[in-house]
Order: structure tokens, then C-alpha cells, then sequence
């Protein structure tokens, strides 16, 4: 990738102006999961575990009305595992949003792939609703964590759930959580992904759910995320044919560009993301769903811009590179104004804290920052 010249063309739209940025919905249409991956993030939450479709409907109808056509609406169909609320629910929520929103609305379901039908994938094509798997990458790495109630790995229904969605045109991205027992085998990570055309996104694992249980035998230190996002970076970097791998495509055009991208960068992620519970509870996003303390009310019997008038949402918009010590003198705080605060929360308790990745992220952006010094040929950005 170093001969590029084009920087522009090769982050695409991430160098648009923030104003292209959707609003995103974190909706739960499942609190429950028909796996039992160790390091599930999900809390326990209310008696009601499966989203209704009149709850969905309501979501979608005063998310419309308080962001109107300003900006495009994203709903993230998350869980536990979304499709456990059934077909017939998706069939019936997103042709409601249809008829309510025409096209301000676009879908996502985010799923380990196990409840995949072809009739669904075919309803997917045929709406422009994009599909992304949970999935850890080789066998002798996925099913370490990724296990059903039965304690069997799970790798060959992955697989198998990524050939029906290739079959029907669909490109399928994957998240891949980054834990101890893969942080030493990036080289494998990313040569599978790549193998199989497969752009995916790593995300470590976070002390909440299941995984707080685990996370003495699953967490990485702040350096050896540091580290090991550098190997992954040096792979994709100098690929000459990379897949997309996130966050690395979202760093470097919030490098290149006067524009943050990516919920863990641009600052105030609560003026772009909410979440919503099964019962319609809302939350700042979908690792504080389940922690009381942050819910922000209920979709069913609140609009959303009271929601935001309350003296919680007020509180949380403050955290910032002013508020947070050890942000306001940092050389890269333009590029990740504060980073996560659910990760900074988990790590210390409150939100005003430092991201727990703070130190392995400055690594990395500087890491980043040389290699397009050394490697870019034009001057046409200016690298902070």
C-alpha cells in the first residue's frame, strides 16, 4: 500500500464532512443468545428479552421524527443474537420503516450467523440490509471462545452462514474480538480475513456481561493492544491488495483529514448513537445497556429530545479533551478526543477517566503517523 498516492480516493468517505455522519441506532431486538461465547458483553438486563414489534415500530417512528431528513438514520440490529426475535419481525419492522421514513433509514444486523435462512438473506438483498458476523477468523482460534450451550465450537456454521451470504451478493463484514488468546497470532487473523475477501473490525474485549467473569483468562494490557495493533497495521498497510480492517481505515483518514470519524474518536459519540433495549429502554450506546445508572428513559413513554434535555445526558456531553486529565496536553487529542468512555468507564468506574487503551492507542497513532510520513510521496495532507 505505500506506493499509493491517492489518499483521498482510498479512505472514500471517510473524509467527508461530518455532516454525511448517520445517526446510529444500537437497536436489541434480543437480549438472548443461542451461544455462549466467554466474553459476552451483554448485562443482564429487564424481564422482557425480545424486542416486540410495536416496541421497534415506536423506536423507529420518534428516532424519524426527532432527527427528520437531516441526516441518514442507521439502525444496528444487535443482541444477544438479533434474529432470535424472528423473521417475521424483521420482515414486518423494516417495511414499516419503509412506509414511515422511505429511504432515511438503513438497516445492519449484526449476528453470529447461526439463524440465517436462505428466504431472510433474500429479503436482505432485496432491501439493501447489510449483514455483519461475529467471528474470531481461523477454527483453532474462533472456537476457543465462540461456543454454543453445548460447549462445541461454532467455526463451521460461521463458515457456512458466510458462504449463504456471499451466495445472494451480499459483502459481509465481521467483527473479531481481541483477546489473550489470539493477541499473539495477528499474522493468522489477518491472513484469513484476507484469504476469504472478508473486511472485518477488531475490537477488544471489554469487562462487562459474561466477559467479566473470564476477564482475568481473556484481558490484554493497554501495551499489548499497542503492540498488536502495529502488527495488524504493518500487514495491512503494506498489502498491495488489503481488505478493509477497522479501526486502522477510520485512524488514518482521521489523520489525513480535517474530519473524525469512528464512535471511539470524534468526540461527543452521543450527539451520533443511542441504544435501545428489548423493553425500549435508552441507553448512550450499546456497551452501557443494562447499567442502570445510564439509562436515559424509555422509548415508549419518552421522546428522545427530552431524553437528551435530562441533567445525565448534560453530564455525559462534558467528557471531553477539557475534562478528562491527561487529554488536554496530548499531542494526539485531535485525532482521538478522549477516546471510549464505556472503556474508561469499566477501567476505573467513572467516565472521566482516560480510555483503558490509552497508552497502546498513542502507540499506534504514532506508529501510523511515521509510517505516512516515510511512505506518502505527496504533501497534499498535513499529518498532525
Amino acid at each position: 500500500m505505500q506506493n499509493r498516492t491517492d489518499i483521498q480516493n482510498w479512505i472514500g468517505e471517510k473524509i467527508k464532512d461530518p455532516q454525511y455522519r448517520p445517526f446510529a441506532v444500537i437497536a436489541k431486538s434480543s437480549d438472548i443468545c443461542n451461544y455462549s461465547c466467554s466474553y459476552c458483553y451483554v448485562e443482564p438486563h429487564s424481564k422482557i428479552k425480545v424486542m416486540s414489534s410495536n416496541t421497534a415500530k415506536i423506536a423507529i417512528s420518534k428516532i424519524s421524527d426527532y432527527i427528520g431528513n437531516s441526516r441518514k438514520i442507521n439502525f444496528i440490529w444487535h443482541g444477544g443474537e438479533p434474529l432470535i426475535a424472528g423473521s417475521d419481525f424483521f420482515y414486518e419492522i423494516i417495511n414499516y420503516s419503509k412506509e414511515s421514513a422511505e429511504d432515511n433509514i438503513e438497516h445492519c444486523i449484526q449476528t453470529n450467523g447461526s439463524l440465517l435462512t436462505d428466504e431472510f438473506l433474500l429479503f436482505c438483498k432485496r432491501h439493501q440490509i447489510s449483514v455483519s458476523l461475529s467471528f474470531d477468523g481461523p477454527e483453532q482460534i474462533h472456537d476457543i471462545n465462540r461456543i454454543g450451550r453445548d460447549g462445541t465450537g461454532t467455526h463451521g456454521k460461521t463458515m457456512l452462514a458466510l458462504e449463504k451470504i456471499k451466495k445472494y451478493g451480499l459483502s459481509p463484514g465481521c467483527v473479531c474480538v481481541l483477546h489473550q488468546q489470539n493477541i499473539n497470532k495477528i499474522d493468522e487473523l489477518y491472513n484469513f480475513f484476507k484469504d476469504y475477501q472478508i473486511n472485518f473490525r477488531v475490537n477488544p474485549v471489554v469487562r462487562s456481561g459474561r466477559a467479566s467473569q473470564n476477564y482475568n483468562s481473556l484481558a490484554i494490557s493497554p501495551e499489548e493492544y499497542g503492540d498488536a495493533m502495529i502488527k495488524l497495521f504493518d500487514l495491512w498497510f503494506n498489502d498491495d491488495n488489503p481488505v478493509q480492517v477497522e479501526p486502522l481505515h477510520t485512524i488514518v483518514g482521521n489523520i489525513v483529514s480535517p474530519y473524525i470519524w469512528g464512535c471511539d474518536y470524534h468526540g461527543n459519540c452521543l450527539e451520533s448513537i443511542i441504544s435501545i433495549n428489548p423493553d425500549g429502554s435508552v441507553y448512550p450506546c450499546g456497551r452501557f445497556a443494562g447499567l442502570e445508572n445510564f439509562c436515559l428513559g424509555n422509548i415508549l413513554t419518552e421522546d428522545l429530545g427530552d431524553m437528551f434535555e435530562k441533567e445525565l445526558y448534560n453530564s455525559l456531553t462534558k467528557r471531553d479533551t477539557t475534562t478528562v486529565k491527561g487529554c488536554f496536553k496530548c499531542e494526539y487529542k485531535e485525532i482521538c478526543n478522549t477516546g471510549c468512555m464505556i472503556t474508561a468507564h469499566m477501567a476505573n468506574g467513572q467516565i472521566y477517566g482516560q480510555d483503558y487503551y490509552c497508552i497502546g492507542r498513542k502507540k499506534l497513532f504514532k506508529h501510523i503517523i511515521k509510517n505516512l510520513q516515510t511512505h506518502l510521496s505527496e504533501n497534499k495532507y498535513k499529518l498532525n
